[in-house]
């Protein structure tokens, strides 16, 4: 059999707010590398926007690449399908997998005849075992979380158990070698690691808890502190969906980290009523270096977060941001914006950011994520909802109180009027200024 190259692809992406290292595809190389396998990162983020097609082609041919792996996010996923199709078009015995959190979620989306594998398991498990075996129709038929075709019909195998580790490391040499193109506005180059999947709460718009079989999990303690320790990068974020969720753990693994003199700044994403809950501990997480916390405050109304399920408040909102300032942390505020919004609900926006003094915030317009709970029971309310139109800046349900195009300005105004002071701050540098962990080194 013809020796197997990977190419590992992260589609192009909005980069003004951030450019993330591609933690997703750095585990799948991590799992082709424990197999001996050869491969080649593309992070079209890294390369400006012209001849994209031809430059992953060019990558294909000069390197003999007999696989494409994409991974595909909701908003990337038309372009993803395009790009395939164009491939298979010139190069018809290229075979294609296709992974992600859109894979994971809806899967037989992605039963095309342009596609080969579709990987929507919780681990990569399975992934390493039909690598091995070169994806022989044995190997495929006993794969957990796998759908591939067999005579020109999909075999979609159920999926495996959910995980609390992957068991293996990424390959973070990608982001290392351009660790200067991978930043976050005004903050610098953090490094991602994940510590545990899933989320134990149901807010009815988030398509994140889904993953993992809607199984919250925590990765052990200790692989998570020497992970962290391991990484060459003084900037950290943990992208799980809420760091504080287990308040004895956080305070473990800070005490590792003090223990083991690592002293790294950390970003979190954390809710509202876990940094209430988690008061006390503050300047023990200070102490470990905790810094950045990005807060899904999501509205300035009791009854529109009522409506989220978010299980949260106003006042434990302001409660959170309060806490977060007099322990000298950041607090990014992220915001949904509803389609029941009427203009005084954009200004309450305004209006809570001015006087809880926040510089970073996040907008978003809701978005319907299929597989969400919203999204099933607004099925008839949808509007022109497309994998294109679900990056947050697009009206997918019409407005209930105003105009869709009065909506959409009132939305962009959010940005216009609140963005300078970021700008503002990374011209003048203050993140590393005033939030950087100097440690005792």
């Amino acid at each position: 059999m013809a020796r197997q190259k990977y190419l590992l692809v992260r589609a192009h992406y909005d980069k003004r707010v951030a450019s993330v290292e591609p933690l997703g595809l750095e585990y799948i190389a991590g799992a082709l590398k424990e197999e001996g396998k050869e491969y080649i990162f593309h992070d079209e983020g890294l390369y400006n926007s012209f001849f994209r097609f031809g430059r992953i082609l060019k990558k294909i041919q000069r390197n003999e690449i007999t696989h494409v792996c994409f991974t595909v996010m909701s908003n990337k996923a038309w372009y993803v399908l395009k790009t395939i199709a164009q491939l298979k078009r010139l190069k018809p015995d290229l075979k294609i997998m296709v992974g992600g959190p859109e894979v994971i979620i809806n899967p037989k989306d992605f039963f095309l005849d342009d596609i080969d594998y579709v990987y929507f398991d919780h681990g990569l498990d399975s992934f390493r075992e039909v690598v091995k075996n070169d994806f022989n129709i044995n190997s495929l038929k006993s794969a957990k979380g796998i759908a591939y075709k067999e005579n020109g019909i999909w075999i979609q195998n159920p999926c495996g158990e959910p995980i609390s580790e992957y068991n293996l490391k990424p390959d973070r040499s990608l982001f290392y070698e351009n660790r200067k193109k991978y930043r976050v506005i005004a903050k610098g180059s953090f490094s991602v690691i994940k510590s545990s999947f899933s989320c134990p709460q149901k807010c009815n718009f988030c398509i994140s808890r889904q993953f993992n079989g809607s199984f919250y999990a925590e990765r052990a303690v200790e692989n998570v502190v020497n992970e962290i320790i391991e990484i060459d990068n003084d900037k950290i974020w943990l992208c799980d969906d809420d760091f504080l969720v287990n308040k004895e753990r956080v305070i473990e693994i800070c005490n590792k980290l003090i223990e083991k003199n690592c002293y790294k700044t950390y970003m979190i994403f954390a809710r509202a009523d876990s940094i209430v809950k988690c008061a006390d501990i503050m300047p023990l997480l200070y102490k470990a270096g905790f810094r950045d916390m990005l807060v899904g405050l999501e509205a300035v109304n009791d009854e529109i977060l009522d409506s989220y399920d978010k299980n949260s408040s106003v006042e434990i909102n302001e409660k959170a941001v309060k806490i977060l300032r007099n322990n000298k942390m950041v607090c990014v505020g992220l915001f949904v914006i509803n389609y029941e919004f009427k203009n005084k609900n954009f200004l309450e926006i305004n209006r809570f950011i001015r006087n809880q003094k926040l510089t970073w915030v996040l907008f978003s317009i809701l978005i319907p994520f299929k597989g969400t709970r919203i999204h099933e029971e607004n099925k008839d309310k949808l509007y022109k909802y497309t994998y294109k139109r679900t990056d947050g800046t697009k009206i997918l349900m019409k407005p209930t109180n105003m105009p869709g195009f009065l909506f959409q300005i009132q939305f962009a105004l959010l940005y216009y009027i609140n963005y300078p002071r970021i700008y503002l701050a990374s011209l003048l540098k203050t993140y590393d200024k005033e939030y950087a962990n100097r440690g005792q080194r």
